[in-house]
């Protein structure tokens, strides 16, 4: 199978093709546009891999050379020190080592989501930054009130029908005019927020996994769209161990000559956004009745502490959600185990 190696930019990309043995059939820089790609490299004969490395340009490479490339391989940049450290790297010499590291089979392969997983993505990842700029701007107005003597009342200061009430005790014009535009801006985002959770409502609706998952205990809209644009396949994780590390619901462990040092504890790493919203789900599943509340109880009765207890529920929520992806059937409260207290 002949190598195609692709350094990307945003304008221009190098392209180095190989074959097995390492001859050069093609080197050249093409512009980074879908159908020039495509024309080139389908150019190529033969079976074809195409190798490049992950990033923001990746999901748009993978959607144009698809059909064209028997293989599409998005790498992980970080773990190529053939590339990363060289001290002589132009765009040539990185093509050329992405091809030679393709050839050795030394490449770390990165999932790259097909749409409309990566939009979803995208709307997520959105969403949240509007709300902490939400945040940051009620902060900005309780601060406001504070120097100028206001007294409020929890929320009531950002309501709208209290807005007149809190501008006529500001007496300076400069900071009046600044406390109107803290409004609008508030007022701005809180629109904006709507109109990306609609946008995110009529996405879903391409996703029927989202409407299943929504069956679920503690499980929301928001939940169920989180879980199903990180984890988009769950048949892409080796085992329930690999989906709880990539949730950050996993266990650390510090390794010293080949052997585990100190007690394994709770992993920092892993998806931040997933791993929230499983905690998030966790926790309204504990106030109704059924078998993962049940599960936090029998936890909770075998000396758990409650952090690690509802870590627990979240993990055993994540796997359960998954299971019902790959069985395509609503949730089911006898699949979920209860310990007993000496299992615990």
């Amino acid at each position: 199978m002949k190598i195609v190696s692709l350094d990307v930019h945003k304008d221009a990309s190098q392209l180095y093709a190989v074959t097995e043995k390492g001859e050069v059939i093609l080197e050249m820089k093409v512009p980074t546009e879908p159908q020039t790609l495509r024309t080139i490299i389908g150019g190529i004969p033969g079976p074809k891999r195409v190798v490049f490395e992950e990033g923001p340009l990746s999901g748009m490479l993978s959607d144009a050379l698809t059909g064209v490339a028997d293989e599409i391989v998005s790498c992980d940049p970080t773990l190529n020190a053939l590339i990363a450290r060289n001290e002589n790297s132009n765009d040539k010499r990185d093509a050329r080592s992405l091809a030679t590291l393709a050839r050795m089979e030394k490449l770390h392969p990165v999932f790259v989501p097909p749409e409309p997983y990566r939009t979803l993505r995208s709307l997520l990842v959105y969403d949240e930054r509007v709300q902490r700029s939400i945040t940051t701007t009620k902060n900005r107005i309780k601060a406001l009130c504070r120097r100028c003597g206001i007294r409020y009342s929890g929320a009531d200061v950002y309501r709208l029908a209290n807005r007149d009430g809190v501008l006529a005790q500001i007496t300076e014009p400069g900071l009046r005019w600044q406390m109107q535009s803290l409004c609008r801006q508030l007022d701005l985002l809180r629109r904006e927020r709507i109109g990306a959770h609609r946008t995110k409502g009529k996405l879903s609706r391409k996703l029927p996994i989202v409407r299943l998952l929504d069956t679920a205990p503690g499980v929301g809209p928001m939940t169920a769209q989180t879980v199903a644009a990180w984890i988009v396949a769950p048949g892409r994780f080796k085992s329930r161990s690999a989906i709880s590390s990539y949730a950050g619901l996993g266990l650390g462990q510090g390794w010293t000559n080949w052997k585990p040092v100190g007690r394994a504890r709770a992993s920092k790493r892993g998806q931040r956004q997933l791993k929230r919203m499983l905690f998030v789900a966790a926790a309204a599943a504990l106030k109704g009745k059924n078998a993962l509340a049940r599960r936090y109880e029998a936890r909770i009765r075998a000396g758990w502490e409650h952090s690690k207890a509802i870590r627990d529920i979240a993990r055993t929520l994540l796997l359960t959600l998954c299971g019902m992806w790959k069985n395509r059937k609503e949730y089911d409260d006898e699949r979920v185990i209860i310990p007993d207290l000496a299992d615990s």
